[in-house]
């Protein structure tokens, strides 16, 4: 049940968890993909620039313009094979604002990069048909290359990192309007840009930039690309919620109002209506069904032995109570002869001592229904002591599944009911499994055996028997889940009690 439950709870959990990281998983792909893309792109127009640009420096006296690399920065853009990781990722980088325009610059863009210029201008209007990417060329200073002015995007934060060697790359909102719907632009991963600023290098100076941006694409044209699949998802996953509920109406709903039924039925007492269900589902919902079922009959049994003790003890004390009120109706009279009086009084004390010991044997029998089972123990320990009952144990050591003190109320019992029997020797012997007790007394009448155990069942009712004794026994072996037995015999009593293997 627990497992089921922490499934259950995990599933709702996971749906909506799930979702929203499959979402910034997928738009996260298609932003590193198109950075990726970007800096390979960019990595192709500055060696075109590098080179367009050597050729006319070798034609000037003039220096190479631009920041000097330091040893570092050297050393990982000469060497063969650049590398590099992603600069972006939506789970830790900010969106920026809107690129902002460049600024009007009092900087002069140096002669030798015109004829860069027309050269990227060229290259960028033919590439730029496939890769769909916008691409602005800067010089060392951050200028346009390609404006009409000088124009500068220097106080950029990418840039102004390429500029200094390093390669440079941000997301930013392509409008105002996409900054102001950042949920849903968000989602969809299509309001914002992702621009690279990749730095151009000339012997070992930055000598300028090439700045190149484009939109990931729309999230939802994967789902287009997909859709078959996209399908595919949405029906095993209704598939799977179906099942989930039709496993759980079945295995816990339905178990559990059956149960909340039965309970029911207990509670007004309907206990002859229960029946095991078909089926219980879940080990615990059938161990709480067994729970019911079982205080379902021990209520049953209970119920029905408060009404026979009920029935029974009205009867039994009925008797010595009209015995006692005659009496002493007699009594009241007067006028009795001296002896008359003495038997009067005589029947009233019996009658008086019959209740007596009718009521402590009932008290007796509730508290051994009341107790809980023990042991085991010693059976030469719970041997009792009776006047002219001599007993017998064939094993010494043998142990029984018994507390001493029940099996000293149990042996005293049908020890004194044997030698109310006649008997004067009584023989134990255990075999582990059943105690076997055998007497040389009267013993019983075959059609007196089916009803020995019951309450208030008694042969000797006249010598003051209130047939509570082997009730008290049958209680106390109740506890232990064990039988009491009366065996057919040509001589004697005998009785086996019998116990559960464990």
């Amino acid at each position: 049940m627990a497992l089921v439950v922490m499934v259950v709870c995990t599933s709702l959990l996971a749906v909506p968890v799930l979702a929203m990281v499959a979402l910034q998983i997928g738009t996260n792909w298609f932003v590193r993909e198109t950075e990726s893309s970007l800096i390979k792109q960019a990595a192709i127009y500055a060696a075109a620039y590098a080179e367009v640009f050597e050729a006319e420096a070798e034609l000037s006296d003039e220096p190479i313009p631009g920041y000097y690399l330091p040893p570092g920065k050297r050393v990982f853009w000469n060497a063969e094979v650049r590398t590099f990781s992603s600069f972006l990722n939506l789970r830790s980088n900010e969106i920026g604002p809107v690129l902002p325009d460049a600024a009007p610059s009092e900087d002069a863009i140096d002669a030798r990069y015109v004829p860069v210029a027309r050269a990227l201008e060229a290259l960028e209007q033919r590439a730029g048909r496939t890769t769909l990417s916008g691409v602005t060329f800067l010089d060392f200073q951050g200028l346009d290359l390609l404006a009409g002015r000088p124009m500068s995007f220097a106080t950029v934060p990418e840039v102004e990192k390429a500029l200094r060697g390093e390669v440079g790359a941000a997301l930013r909102w392509r409008s105002d309007a996409d900054a102001r719907w950042s949920f849903l632009s968000f989602s969809r991963g299509s309001g914002f840009r992702v621009l690279v600023a990749y730095p151009v290098i000339s012997l070992n100076r930055v000598i300028g930039v090439v700045y190149i941006s484009r939109t990931p694409p729309r999230f939802e044209s994967y789902f287009s690309e997909e859709g078959v699949a996209f399908l595919l998802l949405i029906g095993a996953t209704l598939l799977g919620a179906l099942t989930m509920g039709t496993f759980l109406v079945r295995v816990v709903l339905r178990p559990l109002q059956a149960l909340r039924d039965q309970s029911r039925l207990v509670a007004r007492g309907a206990h002859d209506d229960l029946a095991p269900l078909n089926h219980y589902g879940l080990r615990e919902i059938a161990e709480m069904g067994d729970a019911v079922m079982t205080m379902a009959t021990s209520l049953s049994q209970r119920s029905k032995e408060i009404g026979i003790y009920t029935n029974h003890v009205t009867h039994e004390l009925k008797s010595p109570v009209s015995t006692i009120v005659g009496a002493a109706e007699l009594l009241e009279a007067g006028d009795l002869p001296q002896d008359v009086q003495q038997q009067l009084v005589a029947s009233i004390k019996g009658q008086g001592d019959r209740m007596g010991k009718l009521l402590d044997q009932l008290r007796e029998v509730a508290r051994s229904r009341q107790n809980t089972r023990g042991g085991p123990g010693l059976l030469r320990d719970m041997l009792p002591s009776i006047s002219g009952l001599e007993i017998a144990l064939a094993d010494r050591d043998a142990t029984l599944p018994l507390s001493i003190e029940h099996g000293q109320t149990i042996l005293t019992h049908l020890a004194q009911n044997a030698r109310n029997h006649g008997a004067d020797h009584l023989e134990l012997e255990w075999n582990g499994e059943t105690l076997r007790m055998s007497d040389n007394g009267r013993g019983f009448a075959d059609i007196d055996l089916e009803r020995l155990s019951e309450p208030f069942f008694t042969t000797r009712r006249d010598a003051g028997g209130t047939g509570l004794g082997l009730a008290i026994v049958v209680a106390i072996l109740d506890l232990y889940d064990a039988r009491l037995s009366p065996i057919r015999s040509e001589s004697g009593a005998v009785f086996e009690i019998t116990f559960p293997l464990h």
